[in-house]
Parts: structure tokens; C-alpha cells; sequence
């Protein structure tokens, strides 16, 4: 009886130490293709590309292009993602529109002042998505860097995670952009 009581009590104490599960309710997106579409005020279109067909970050993407905007120009950003290890290619573009609070695009540049860029489109709760954004380019020539990095925010057991920074939650993606200003 003794070691019955005994086995009961540890069982008791092993299972009330144990850690609360985290549940994320939902999985990251696999990207292998982005396209920066920028369009200035004279309505001049130009695309700037990252793409890694084999979504391995252990190999060199295909493609990965230097930005080049020119000075004291308002320009529009529009993001468009893409799965092609998928054939036909994937479009996920559309999926962070459908979940798009659970997306942040997050926008770092170096030097900040170089191109100041926000994100225009919002989401169901009013925070900001990134697929469309907007900034100024400097008044002068210069160098520097564009980090855009694709937050995936869901829910952890029932608790928003998403608040519009980018705190919580896990990368899609994290690119960086050498960005010139001509």
C-alpha cells in the first residue's frame, strides 16, 4: 500500500510540474520568389527580385536584386510572394491577403533616412499588413540597406500575438537588399 501511495503522490508531482503546451494554430509559408514592385509619381514601374527556386537556404538564390530608386521621389511598394516549388507556381500572395492578421511585412533601412517606408494596407483589426507601403526617397545620393522580413503572427493558444511590431511570432522570411539612391 505504502509504495502504491508513494507512486501515486510522484505521478501527482510529475504531472502537476509539467509545462503548459504552446498550440500555434497554424504554419509558416514556404517562399521562394519575391517581387518588390515600385511605382514613383510619374507612375515609372520598376521590380526588384529575390529568388531561391529551391526554398534551401543552404544554396545561393537564383536571383537577387540591388534596388535602385532615384532621389526625392514618392514611391509606392507592392510586395508579391510566390511558392514555386510548387508547379504550377504558388501565388502566396493571396494567402497572407486571407490571413493577413496573422502577416506583418516589417521594413528595416540603413541609414533610416535613406527611404522611410510604411505600410499602407491594413488589416481586419486595423494593423499594419506591408503588401502595400509608401516612403520618400533622401533628397540626396546614396548607399544603404532594405532588411524585409515576413512575420507570421498566429494565435498561441487562443492569444493574439500580432499588434502591428515586430515582437512575437516567427519569420517567413528575412531578406536583405543593398539599396542605392541615384
Amino acid at each position: 500500500m505504502k509504495k502504491f501511495i508513494l507512486l501515486l503522490i510522484l505521478f501527482s508531482f510529475n504531472f502537476a510540474c509539467k509545462k503548459e503546451e504552446v498550440i500555434p494554430t497554424d504554419d509558416n509559408e514556404l517562399i521562394t520568389t519575391v517581387d518588390l514592385i515600385f511605382t514613383d509619381t510619374n507612375k515609372k514601374v520598376s521590380t526588384f527580385s529575390f529568388q531561391d527556386k529551391d526554398g534551401d537556404a543552404k544554396t545561393l538564390p537564383e536571383k537577387f536584386d540591388k534596388i535602385t530608386l532615384d532621389k526625392n521621389m514618392i514611391y509606392t511598394m507592392d510586395i508579391k510572394v510566390y511558392d514555386e516549388t510548387k508547379n504550377p507556381k504558388e501565388d502566396i500572395t493571396e494567402q497572407i491577403k486571407l490571413e493577413s492578421d496573422v502577416h506583418l511585412f516589417v521594413f528595416k533601412i540603413e541609414p533610416a533616412s535613406l527611404f522611410p517606408l510604411k505600410a499602407i494596407d491594413k488589416d481586419k483589426n486595423g494593423l499594419p499588413i506591408g503588401l502595400l507601403s509608401s516612403g520618400i526617397t533622401q533628397t540626396a545620393v546614396g548607399t544603404g540597406k532594405l532588411n524585409l522580413v515576413l512575420k507570421h503572427q498566429p494565435p498561441i493558444n487562443g492569444k493574439l500575438v500580432k499588434t502591428g511590431n515586430e515582437a512575437g511570432g516567427s519569420s517567413d522570411i528575412d531578406l536583405i537588399f543593398d539599396l542605392s539612391i541615384k
